[in-house]
């Protein structure tokens, strides 16, 4: 267990949050948390675009071409 301190503003906001959740601060605090270190970053997820994009053989002038023509496949 930790302590920490917030502004009393930010307090005021988890409490009415925790509220309208009908759960503690403390339930609401360790879940918004938790979700935030498990998240992966934008630079996580930019990074693996770069990889899948460079991966797939297409270039960046061919990707509008590419994705129109899945989105018309996908179509019933």
């Amino acid at each position: 267990m930790a302590t920490i301190t917030v502004p009393e503003d930010v307090l005021a906001g988890l409490q009415a949050r925790a509220e309208a959740e009908d759960k503690t601060v403390e339930e609401l605090v360790e879940e918004l948390l938790r979700a935030g270190v498990q998240r992966p970053s934008w630079e996580e997820l930019l990074a693996h675009g770069q990889q899948r994009g460079r991966a797939s053989g297409y270039t960046e002038d061919q990707v509008p071409d590419v994705v129109h023509e899945w989105r018309r496949a996908q179509q019933p």
